[in-house]
């Protein structure tokens, strides 16, 4: 119940009380059913039972009143112990008047504590009151005196009431033989004492880890046998049925508990609410239920038990048969699906057995053709096309394309049989070779990179094929009679067989390993300034086919190219028709790199010899401007424009400060002038920023002129005569290898060469 304690009574005794069953029938009822079981057991059989069923019912009262007569010896064993003992250790005590005196300064709540869990000043600690009486004793170390000096001890001294302390054992320990047995006592007390004590401490310690554990007490429930449920009864029904305690005085009749008794001995369990029910020895009591009737008038308890265990064989059979048949059921379908996954795979089976056997005689039927030399090549591409259109499984996985070299390639030698030039005829067999690379393929999907069942792939049969009547004439023309700067013939062999009979890594390999060391030879072959054909002609065309693989050249190209500019001139436009092309091939960095070494200080020397003068045209030197600018599409634009900033600008703005101080000025003339060089440059080097401001700083100067307030503004970096001619003598140093023989070249060469010479 939610308000008392439930108490299972189960069955199990100490084997005291073996006889009376646990439907036997109470002794004052037996009087009343006397009629009734003769009724019921009227033969010979049946009062044989009745016999031994009042047997079993004397036997178990004989042991009741035995129990009961061992309980009231202990009850008047323990009485008398406490009538020897006095009366309890706290009850004549006299408190210490000193006891607690120190709370005299704080609130007293360590004495409010004990009070409320029972404890009386004066009295030990503990329940039976022979613990601490009053606080531990310490001593001070004297000065200068080492720990346990002669047996000196600080620590304190257990102050127990019954005037007993860890020191007086010891000394009790040696005073000899006279002693032994009361400092055995006192030993043992002392190890029970410290016994209760830690089990105190440690239930103390558990209730403190509940919090308010006063305001939610939590019910338990207790298990207890059904003798430990009738001994504590018949207590309960001893003290009050009159036993005297201990000092002579009647108890009070205790009130009964409100308890559910939950009867657990037979086959069901029971709420009982009499105990008097509980007083058999076996099956359960139901408060007068009708179960507990059924359990007294069951008979033959061993034709039961029987025909229980039949029942029980029965159906543990049952259950086995039915387990038997579900196994045989999985079985039966798992079989099943073994057999058409059998069936499925013979089918297949005989299926590619029938297709083998169509392909094995149409690959003697082949054999026989290309033995006989009957068939051309298109008749045997025709019959392996049409075995791989009906069989392309089959075709694939025993690698049949493998034998189609085979009979091709008596063909193929008697196609290409000497005199073949490949450079010459690039075309020669591509249109009957085209249908071949498809047959040679082992892949169904298009797909040309696939293993055949031997580790060959596509390529490696076409290649195989052709290796003897093709690549080997090829190599043999490229390393022999082929020129590396006449690239188109074998430009056209190459885009006449890939990719419609070579595929991309044949063609890869015939460059790399053939064409790529023509062509270094050619490189360390090439003289600039003698060779009238320049390289880019011969060398550009391959970049789309060779591309990565031909850097190793750049190197020795940019090399040569250094040292022929060294001697050239700006006037000489050769050498732009000779670099331009390699802008775009050259990495940044390293075309940068050859413009400032080679190029930039050319320039820059051009610039020095250019002469303006507004008021005195004539005079203009103005072509080496025209040099400079030619190479705005190769120079970068930053370049450039330092150009100009260092070499022209400072010169520009100079004149113009001059022509708007020459007398008789004419701004409408200034301005033609001004407009004229504008147009000398180009749109992107306008849109550039610094030389936008270059030219703002001469419309400021114009403007300036046009207000008459005296004032001329000069360029943003005006650039005194000084610096002028130190960065002109600068420039003539750098250009110092043009010399005389630049200028030679400047006068009797041809300004518009298309990269004959440097």
């Amino acid at each position: 119940t939610a308000t008392a304690p439930a108490i299972a009574a189960s069955g199990g005794g100490d084997g005291e009380e073996d006889g009376p069953a646990a439907g036997a029938l109470n002794p004052m009822d037996v009087d009343e059913n006397d009629s009734d079981d003769e009724d019921l057991l009227p033969s010979t059989f049946g009062q044989r039972v009745m016999q031994n069923a009042a047997q079993r019912r004397k036997e178990a009262d004989e042991a009741r009143l035995k129990k009961k007569e061992e309980l009231m010896e202990r009850q008047r064993e323990r009485g008398s112990r406490r009538g020897e003992s006095g009366s309890r250790p706290w009850e004549n005590a006299k408190p210490d008047p000193k006891l607690g005196e120190f709370e005299k300064h704080t609130k007293g709540i360590g004495m409010k504590l004990l009070e409320k869990m029972g404890y009386k000043k004066g009295m030990g600690l503990g329940r039976d009151g022979k613990g601490m009486a009053a606080p531990m004793e310490t001593q001070m170390r004297p000065k200068n005196m080492g720990m346990g000096f002669k047996g000196f001890k600080e620590a304190g001294r257990l102050n127990n009431k019954d005037g007993s302390d860890d020191d007086d054992d010891d000394d009790a320990a040696r005073t000899g033989a006279g002693g032994d047995a009361r400092n055995t006592n006192k030993a043992a007390e002392k190890v029970a004492a410290e016994n209760a004590r830690a089990k105190r401490e440690k239930d103390a310690k558990q209730k403190e880890m509940w919090k308010r554990r006063n305001e939610l007490k939590r019910e338990r429930r207790e298990y207890r046998t059904a003798e430990e449920v009738l001994a504590e009864q018949e207590r309960a029904d001893l003290e009050a049925s009159g036993i005297a305690t201990r000092d002579g005085r009647a108890a009070p009749a205790p009130a009964p508990a409100k308890m559910t008794v939950i009867d657990m001995r037979g086959s069901q369990a029971h709420v009982v609410t009499d105990l008097r029910k509980l007083r058999g020895d076996g099956g359960a009591a139901g408060g007068g239920g009708a179960a507990a009737d059924d359990d007294e008038e069951i008979a033959f308890p061993e034709l039961q038990h029987n025909l229980r265990l039949i029942v029980d064989l029965a159906e543990a059979e049952i259950q086995t048969v039915d387990a038997k048949i579900r196994h045989e059921k999985d079985t039966n379908v798992l079989l099943r699906r073994e057999a058409d996954r059998l069936r499925a795979d013979a089918d297949r089976a005989e299926r590619a057995a029938d297709s083998l056997d169509q392909i094995l005689r149409l690959a003697e039927k082949c054999e026989v053709s290309a033995q006989s030399r009957g068939a051309t090549l298109d008749d045997l591409a025709t019959m392996y096309s049409d075995m791989k259109a009906r069989h392309p499984d089959e075709y694939a996985r025993h690698g049949v394309h493998r034998l189609a070299v085979a009979h091709a390639h008596p063909l193929i030698a008697d196609l290409f049989r000497e005199p073949y030039d490949p450079p010459t005829e690039p075309t020669r067999g591509t249109s009957t070779l085209k249908r071949w690379k498809e047959l040679l393929s082992s892949s169904t999907d298009g797909n040309h990179d696939t293993n055949d069942v031997f580790g060959n792939t596509d390529d490696d049969a076409m290649f195989g094929l052709l290796d003897a009547s093709v690549i080997q004439p090829l190599r043999r023309a490229v390393t022999t009679r082929w020129d590396a700067k006449s690239p188109e013939p074998l430009l056209r062999w190459f885009d006449a067989w890939h990719p419609a009979v070579l595929s991309d890594s044949a063609i890869e390999e015939l460059q790399v390993k053939c064409v790529l060391p023509k062509l270094q030879r050619a490189v360390e072959a090439w003289n600039p300034l003698k060779d009238p054909v320049p390289i880019h002609a011969w060398l550009h065309p391959w970049l789309p086919s060779l591309g990565a693989s031909m850097a190793s050249l750049w190197a020795p190209i940019r090399h040569k190219l250094t040292n022929a500019l060294a001697a050239w001139h700006p006037s000489d436009r050769s050498a732009l028709g000779l670099l331009a092309p390699w802008r775009t091939v050259f990495d940044v960095r390293d075309w940068d790199a050859l413009l400032v070494r080679s190029i930039l200080p050319k320039l820059q020397y051009a610039l020095s010899e250019v002469k303006i003068d507004g008021v005195d045209r004539a005079s203009q030197v103005l072509e080496p401007l025209g040099w400079v600018l030619a190479w705005e599409a190769c120079v970068p634009a930053g370049r450039m424009t330092q150009l100009l900033e260092s070499g022209f600008f400072p010169k520009f703005h100079a004149a113009l400060h001059a022509y708007l101080a020459a007398p008789g000025l004419d701004l409408e003339e200034v301005t033609r002038w001004y407009l004229e060089w504008k147009g000398a440059f180009s749109e992107d080097l306008l849109a550039h920023e610094r030389v936008r401001r270059q030219l703002n700083a001469a419309l400021d100067a114009m403007n300036a002129a046009t207000t008459g307030d005296g004032t001329h503004v000069r360029g943003p970096s005006p650039v005194s005569e000084r610096a002028r001619e130190g960065g002109d003598a600068a420039a003539k140093g750098a250009a110092n290898g043009a010399g005389g023989g630049a200028k030679g070249s400047r006068r009797g060469g041809d300004a518009n060469s298309k990269g004959a010479g440097v």
